[in-house]
């Protein structure tokens, strides 16, 4: 096998390509769709889209598994640098994994998804509510953090009225740069929120309800229970990706509906075309920019020689941008016909609440664009993650709109948190 390697000096946690990720990823699908960088451990760079679809079609040969402790040369799971954390069933290869995703759908279908509807609009509902009436609001803060956190915490069974305390740690979690002091806090963070949920699931495997932790405690996998590490461990991929990714897609839409009047007036007229130009938005405002893999054998993409044990960073975002799959990338057209983009991942790990993140994105942009059709982002006040590395989101958008009224009503039998209501 030659050694010889295209080499970059790409970092995906830098400030460099947090400036402007779009230019970056185009030129290296264009220029070198695989390459090498030292940074992080050292890491194979694969950005075009039929090279980035190759390898994630290959789970045998380029592995998602985490197994503990991280020594080098085994599989090291789907964050590079890799987390101390593992997720399941995300970090699980085949033919193990086939098994927990088929048992999982059931929580995660398109008719769950429906199901939610709802629920979700009654919070998209109250948390307008309780500016609507004074004409600013933080979209970020108050509307796209505390919707698909107050969903995800139900959904999973956790106290919904800590969803302030998750939303910051999982935000924080995504866009500290790994290897600071800093990271090593927030991580000691999570911990603790997991330890949380750890002292939940014996609770739950003896009083079961309908939430999906006393669902994990009681499901069979392979003839037999999912221990409560397991279940530990399929939270700890299930909270981050509720919580955050759809948070990013919503505020990312947001802020080009305010610079692009024109696309706004088309949503505005035509709500029903919301859905349909959420692969778009997808394609462009890619939420997770990449994922890790880890070679488990000597072999080569494109004819550049990956040794076994070596790690890959699949980036989706950088594949969602090639003009060879998307003409004119670096523009969004509410027209494309963008099914193919990779924003949740590409083959059997492909995301499994996505289902869930497009009615997120439906009921969130609906209500604003229903409700607060002339918001207007304060000039200099929107913020964006200082990393963009595992998530590309904003911390903050305070914004100012016509006022209106409140037109939501708390439910007697089925109230929402007091969180909301403070």
């Amino acid at each position: 096998m030659s050694e010889e390697r295209a080499e970059t000096d790409f970092d995906h946690h830098s400030a460099e390509y947090a400036a402007d990720p779009w230019a970056a990823n185009i030129a290296m699908n264009t220029h070198c769709p695989v390459s090498y960088s030292r940074k992080h451990g050292g890491f194979w760079l694969v950005s075009g889209f039929e090279q980035v679809s190759r390898v994630a079609h290959q789970p045998e040969l380029f592995s998602s598994a985490h197994e503990l402790p991280n020594v080098p040369g085994r599989p090291q799971g789907t964050v590079v640098p890799a987390s101390s954390f593992r997720g399941l069933p995300l970090e699980i290869d085949p033919p193990e994994y086939t098994e927990w995703r088929k048992a999982l759908n059931t929580f995660f279908s398109p008719p769950a998804a429906r199901r939610l509807r709802p629920r979700i609009q009654q919070y998209a509902t109250w948390c307008v509510d309780k500016f609507i009436e004074s004409g600013e609001i933080d979209l970020v803060l108050d509307l796209s953090n505390p919707v698909p956190a107050l969903i995800t915490l139900e959904l999973v069974g956790l106290p919904m009225d800590d969803w302030r305390v998750y939303a910051d740690v999982l935000h924080a979690l995504v866009y500290t740069h790994p290897g600071t002091p800093e990271f090593d806090r927030v991580e000691a963070d999570f911990a603790r929120l997991i330890e949380e949920v750890r002292a939940l699931v014996p609770k739950r495997r003896a009083h079961p309800g309908d939430d999906f932790i006393s669902f994990l405690t009681q499901v069979e996998i392979g003839g037999e229970k999912l221990s409560d590490e397991d279940v530990v461990g399929v939270c700890n991929a299930v909270i981050p990706g509720g919580v955050d990714t759809t948070t990013a897609l919503l505020a990312s839409t947001l802020d080009y509906l305010d610079r692009n009047r024109d696309a706004r007036k088309t949503l505005i007229d035509s709500p029903e075309r919301i859905p349909e130009v959420c692969d778009e938005f997808l394609r462009y405002f890619t939420p997770v920019m990449g994922a890790g893999r880890t070679a488990m054998a000597d072999t080569t993409v494109d004819g550049c020689p990956i040794r076994k044990g070596e790690r890959v960073l699949l980036s989706w975002a950088a594949a969602n941008l090639d003009a060879k799959v998307f003409p004119q990338p670096e523009v969004i057209d509410l027209d494309r016909d963008a099914g193919r983009q990779a924003a949740f991942g590409v083959g059997i790990h492909r995301c499994i609440g996505r289902h869930i993140a497009r009615m997120d994105f439906e009921v969130v942009i609906g209500e604003v664009l229903a409700r607060m059709p002339d918001y207007q982002i304060i000039a200099g006040e929107a913020e964006k993650y200082p990393t963009v590395g595992q998530i590309h989101g904003y911390l903050r958008m305070p914004v100012r709109f016509t006022p209106g009224e409140r037109i939501g009503s708390e439910s007697a039998t089925n109230p929402l948190p007091a969180a909301l209501s403070k």
